[in-house]
């Protein structure tokens, strides 16, 4: 190997080295490195290390040296901090619709953006999951959907719940569910189709981890004059918790403390000011989940109008009681 190959195979094992074991609360010292590159059969002297980490700071890279009675260096930047993969470790780990084997994947993937020295000190700080997905297909379904989305074409899928003892019990006789999908959502730890099916007028929601055999249909998405604007950030806000229902314009009363409910729940609204809180108008998809959302504010919130949706939500909360009793 000439001279000037074997100076960038150096270069190259150094930086390897110090990306690898180096931050800003581990940096290395001089003779630290020097030591790590000779077991790696590379020979280096201070004057040499100074030179070579000169040379990679002129071509981007961004190596600190902390001056003293001996160096220490350490790698600053990198793609992302230690903040930002601390961040996506916590969304997946709290990911239900990932199985745990698929998330510990994807953990060990995103774990690799710091250092092994940072890795680990945060996977020890990320807590399991309780009730992972125990369908492994579940990433391939988003990607078959997506692509659907993309090409316009329709899906097919199996749906099934699962019982007591984890057996799979699959709607409508096993038979396939033929939709034109709208787009995928997030919500409540899980991912969801948002669709619509040639026969019913209304959009349809399926947990994504709930399904199975997902395929690309050869029939393009069938076009509906209902569904040209469809915004699905809209179709979100007025949802709980992806249950769908009749769309509704709804008026209701919140309280001086609860307004900033309604504000993170339903984003951009204008809240009228009357005695002791606050009126708002705005649109829901009428929902047994709807109305559970309602009920955690122990009669605070209450249905202005219609009269009709107030009078559903009063039979709904006397029906638990009539459960308890």
């Amino acid at each position: 190997m000439s001279r000037s190959a074997e100076q960038k195979v150096k270069l190259l094992v150094l930086y390897d080295l110090l990306e690898k074991k180096t931050d800003e609360d581990h940096p290395m010292t001089t003779n630290d490195i020097i030591e790590e590159l000779a077991k790696l059969g590379i020979t280096a002297t201070r004057q040499t290390l100074y030179d070579d980490i000169e040379v990679l700071n002129s071509f981007g890279y961004d190596i600190i040296c902390e001056h003293g009675r001996n160096n220490h260096y350490y790698v600053a930047d990198r793609t992302f901090e230690r903040p930002e993969v601390q961040i996506l470790l916590h969304a997946v780990g709290a990911a239900k619709f990932l199985t745990e084997k698929k998330a510990s994947a994807l953990s060990e993937k995103i774990a690799e953006l710091l250092n092994p020295l940072q890795a680990e000190e945060l996977r020890l700080g990320v807590p399991d999951c309780v009730g992972k997905s125990n369908n492994e297909r579940t990433l391939y379904s988003i990607d078959i959907i997506t692509s659907a989305l993309l090409k316009k074409k329709q899906i097919s899928f199996l749906y099934y719940d699962v019982d007591v003892n984890g057996k799979k019990l699959y709607r409508k006789d096993k038979e396939r569910y033929v939709v034109n999908p709208l787009g995928l959502v997030y919500s409540g730890e899980y991912f969801y189709l948002v669709c619509f099916h040639d026969k019913y007028g209304d959009p349809a929601n399926y947990r994504i981890d709930k399904m199975e055999d997902v395929r690309e249909e050869k029939q393009s998405i069938t076009q509906k004059r209902e569904y040209e604007n469809f915004d699905l950030n809209t179709y979100r806000k007025e949802s709980f918790s992806m249950f769908s229902g009749e769309k509704v314009e709804v008026t209701l009363f919140f309280p001086i403390e609860l307004i900033y409910v309604a504000k993170e729940r339903f984003g951009d609204i204008i809240p009228v000011s009357v005695d002791n809180g606050y009126i708002i108008r705005t649109t829901v998809r009428v929902s047994k989940t709807f109305f559970a959302w309602l009920s955690t504010f122990e009669g605070q919130v209450k249905i202005i109008e219609p009269k009709t949706i107030r009078q559903q939500f009063k039979n709904f909360i006397s029906g638990i009681l009539e459960k308890i009793e």
